[in-house]
């Protein structure tokens, strides 16, 4: 199964409440601005970098792929005769 979650845009978000660039973070986890916009826009964002961008911005961005989580295993549906709880 793939998240629905874009982090990028989330990340973007963050950003604007907290008054930073793109630029700027693109500068504190050491990458390429323009290529770490295309990151952020194609939702292109490894376990590390999110963890490096976590640490900047003070943020838990992990805590939202946890809350997909626990809102599909809250609510499991049946899938080809197997109840997705079945699997854990």
């Amino acid at each position: 199964m793939k998240s629905k979650i874009h982090i990028g845009n989330i990340i973007i978000q963050k950003l604007k409440e907290k008054d930073f660039t793109i630029a700027w973070l693109a500068r504190q986890v050491h990458c390429d601005e323009s290529n770490f916009y295309k990151k952020l826009k194609n939702n292109d964002v490894s376990k590390d970098l999110l963890f490096h961008i976590s640490d900047v911005l003070l943020v838990d961005f992990f805590v939202f792929y946890s809350e997909e989580l626990s809102k599909k295993w809250l609510n499991p549906t049946i899938k080809n005769g197997c109840n997705s709880q079945e699997l854990w």
